[in-house]
């Protein structure tokens, strides 16, 4: 973690009126933040520009989504990278786990969009993850090395990539996977990223992780030696967000991740 930045990425999906979100931009402004933590903030096509009128520069801007091409046949209603720069965005979030598998995206659009996305200037941030069928089938390695392996393909220089894990299985649950989950999956994509890429790359490449992050368990999963940040979902417009960009500033805690004061706001495979 010493020689790889931290970040941290709101994902402001859903969220609705401007007064609302002048709000939550002005508790970003006003309060104390880690300056070794990147934010980056995420929000719906509506309100990008809006967005970024009010956010000092230090916050960078993403869309949760763009599309592989950038005019033509199939794109009516679709959002293209150039559109995303035009409005002062730098990075789109790709591939989350409500596309894949409400929207049935599957690997291969998912890596045709980062890859044109990076051509045309944004930098990417890409989720891969495991559902519970997955992961209850000991399939959890096979399904992110496949997820791994389209962006391979499309991608050449992973210099502007950020690849989030999200674990599917524990979406929706109010709890995080527990941090050893999160650090042996991270661990396997950053040997992936070693094996398949580069050496450099599997160094310099930010591996965040994303599923429930709260102020209440984000400080063991940042001990972890593969954990470069948060994408962050629900908490991400509450004053929780806060706590979490500055996780790393009271770096006295340093208690065991296994101790019952963080094993609450955790699950297992083996909690369902």
């Amino acid at each position: 973690m010493d020689e790889r930045k931290f970040y941290v990425v709101a994902n402001w999906k859903g969220i609705t009126g401007k007064e609302n979100i002048k709000e939550i931009c002005k508790m970003l402004s006003i309060s104390a933040l880690d300056d070794n933590t990147d934010v980056i903030v995420g929000c719906p096509f509506p309100y990008l520009q809006f967005v970024r009128q009010l956010l000092p520069e230090r916050f960078n801007l993403a869309a949760l989504n763009c599309y592989k091409e950038c005019k033509g046949t199939y794109t009516t209603g679709e959002v293209s990278p150039v559109m995303l720069k035009d409005v002062g965005v730098s990075w789109v979030l790709l591939g989350h786990s409500d596309r894949r598998n409400v929207l049935n995206e599957s690997d291969e659009l998912v890596a045709e969009k980062a890859a044109y996305a990076l051509s045309e200037g944004l930098s990417v941030i890409v989720c891969v993850g495991e559902s519970y069928d997955d992961r209850s089938a000991g399939n959890t390695e096979s399904t992110l090395a496949n997820q791994l392996a389209s962006l391979h393909k499309h991608i050449k220089d992973w210099q502007n990539v950020m690849l989030v894990y999200e674990p599917v299985w524990a979406l929706g649950s109010g709890k995080s996977a527990r941090p050893h989950n999160a650090q042996s999956v991270l661990g396997f994509i950053r040997k992936w990223l070693d094996n398949y890429v580069s050496k450099e790359m599997s160094q310099t490449v930010p591996l965040l992780y994303g599923g429930a992050v709260t102020s209440a368990n984000c400080k063991p999963l940042a001990l972890q030696p593969d954990v470069d940040g948060f994408l962050v979902g629900n908490n991400s417009t509450k004053h929780d967000l806060l706590q979490i960009i500055n996780t790393n500033l009271n770096d006295d805690d340093k208690q065991s991740v296994d101790s019952g004061e963080y094993l609450s706001p955790y699950m297992d495979i083996t909690d369902f």
